[in-house]
């Protein structure tokens, strides 16, 4: 079974744009992309059979959602719960996340997607630091910029 692993940012990417995708440009935290890399992911995710998100992202996410005007935070809001239920979620022990040495660098959400990634057929992240661990660890990974799964042999 083919499975990917989002990051925040894609993941918010995604929850904006299923919502509509003309909230892509004018959301604080999608500015930086446009529909086609939105419609980029939606063609990438479907090639796998799961999509996994750990809870420190999908909270995260929630959080970053909620950057905009009233109305629209709750409309994308509503869209993130409806995209829970199509996703599965990871959960990372807090003795895992704080005992990595790469927790000083990224921080709790990132560090358990790098512990995740090594579980799954393949990552995707916008994020250069997070790709470079990933990478680094072994893991399958997707750089945005690239769109081409880069794997890094021990």
């Amino acid at each position: 079974m083919r499975s990917v692993l989002l990051d925040t940012n894609l993941l918010v990417l995604l929850v904006v744009g299923r919502c509509n995708t003309g909230y892509i440009s004018n959301h604080k935290r999608t500015r930086i992309f446009s529909v086609e890399d939105y419609q980029l992911l939606i063609e990438i995710i479907g090639g796998y059979d799961t999509v996994w998100v750990t809870s420190h992202c999908f909270a995260e996410a929630s959080n970053l959602l909620k950057q905009t005007t009233g109305k629209k935070a709750g409309d994308l809001l509503f869209c993130l719960s409806e995209l829970v239920a199509r996703c599965r979620e990871s959960h990372i022990e807090k003795s895992l996340l704080f005992d990595k040495t790469c927790f000083t660098r990224l921080g709790v959400a990132d560090t358990g997607f790098v512990i995740k990634s090594k579980r799954v057929s393949c990552s995707f992240t916008v994020d250069l630091d997070l790709y470079l661990e990933v990478s680094r660890s072994g893991g399958k990974v997707i750089n945005s910029s690239e769109a081409t799964p880069q794997t890094n042999e021990p």
